[in-house]
């Protein structure tokens, strides 16, 4: 009997509401601090390259967090757990963060918040991919309730803080961090793999094919870093709201979760790579048109391209990594991957587009097109090695 038929209807309908509301307590985190951090940092009286700095190093810091935590979830098999305790430490370094002024005392908080909170997603999220394989679930349909909660993040914290003073931002997010360390005690906890193998964690980065897929998919990651840096703060000094700013961020991932909602009746004809090249041409589409208006009438569509920027792309990641990356290396495949695209190379691009930025403006966008085009040859290789590995078999 399959792991799937021994799985009562009862018992899947818990585990999706259980997933779901894991991924939709961490996303509202991010839907306030994604389109917010930002403008928060800038009330702070901080610079734009101050700004890219303290956010490229929120991103390089997962290059040690996210590893050294998956592999003690790897060893110990107690994501769960340990996912308990970084919630906890992370709504006291939140709360913390709520009166700090200065720009290192706020680099080094947001540092260490960023260590404690974002490991938290690619440990919980192998556990989510396994039980979502093994009870036979729609992965999009359970990660589509992180994007919904996204949404209700940016308009609601863009709605409270029209007139209101950015200090605030803060304390929301706080208050995200409280129900994601609910969230991490309802999550089921995996059983350790059955295996004898003794592999070493970071083989991975000796395969070939694991290295080309990270730099492909994390160019598509970086496309989007002058966005996330300044997307709100150069929509606020075009002289739109917050409300409307958030509502802008809501209407990008209402269409990711539409993507994610029906992305399941086609992904075996689509496949990884194919969702990752659906990402990158919608790329070199979004993102040299983005700079050319503030009109929210036109920035709709655009906006609408975040379904293939964002959303295909990560499917494609998550269904990749599932398939490449065995059991008994799961949480720590899923880290790389974070640690070496949202790490490493957001970390370089960021203070890269805080520069373009102060030099250009949002003219900076078109060098995020250039990123969405280099993925393309990268998804060709792995297409050749793919189809070069099936035929060997």
């Amino acid at each position: 009997m399959s792991a799937e038929a021994a799985i009562s209807a009862a018992e899947r309908r818990s585990l999706f509401f259980r997933l779901s509301g894991f991924y939709g307590t961490f996303f509202l985190l991010f839907g306030v601090l994604l389109p917010f951090q930002p403008v928060w940092l800038d009330s702070r009286g901080l610079s734009p390259i101050e700004i890219a700095s303290i956010m490229a190093a929120v991103f390089w810091v997962k290059m040690i967090s996210h590893p050294l935590v998956a592999h003690i979830a790897d060893r110990r098999s107690h994501g769960r757990w340990l996912s308990i305790v970084l919630a906890m430490l992370s709504l006291c370094t939140c709360l913390l963060l709520t009166g700090a002024t200065g720009f290192w005392p706020i680099a080094l908080l947001c540092g260490l918040f960023a260590a404690l909170y974002n490991p938290i997603l690619p440990v919980m999220e192998n556990i989510a991919l396994r039980v979502v394989r093994d009870a036979g679930l729609d992965y999009g349909r359970v990660r589509l309730w992180g994007s919904i909660s996204f949404i209700v993040g940016t308009t609601a914290t863009g709605a409270f803080l029209s007139g209101r003073d950015p200090g605030w931002i803060m304390w929301i997010a706080a208050g995200a961090v409280g129900t994601i360390l609910i969230a991490c005690w309802g999550m089921p906890e995996r059983a350790r793999p059955a295996t004898t193998s003794r592999s070493n964690p970071l083989s991975l980065l000796a395969r070939p094919d694991f290295l080309l897929f990270v730099a492909t998919a994390g160019l598509l990651q970086v496309s989007h870093a002058v966005y996330y840096a300044f997307g709100s703060i150069s929509w606020r000094n075009a002289g739109l709201d917050e409300s409307m700013i958030g509502f802008l961020w809501g209407v990008g991932v209402v269409a990711e979760v539409l993507l994610f909602a029906f992305a399941g009746r086609f992904s075996r004809k689509i496949g990884p790579l194919g969702f990752l090249a659906f990402a990158a041409i919608g790329g070199l589409i979004r993102w040299p048109l983005t700079p050319l208006t503030n009109d929210p009438v036109l920035l709709m569509p655009l906006q609408c391209l975040h379904a293939l920027t964002f959303g295909a792309a990560h499917l494609g990641a998550m269904a990749y990594l599932t398939r490449a990356i065995p059991d008994h290396l799961g949480a720590t495949g899923q880290s790389l991957y974070y640690a070496l695209t949202g790490g490493v190379l957001m970390g370089v691009t960021m203070p890269l587009a805080g520069m373009m930025y102060e030099d250009v403006g949002t003219a900076a966008y078109n060098a995020m097109g250039v990123c969405s085009a280099l993925a393309l040859p990268g998804l060709f290789i792995l297409w050749r090695m793919q189809n070069r590995k099936m035929a060997e078999v």
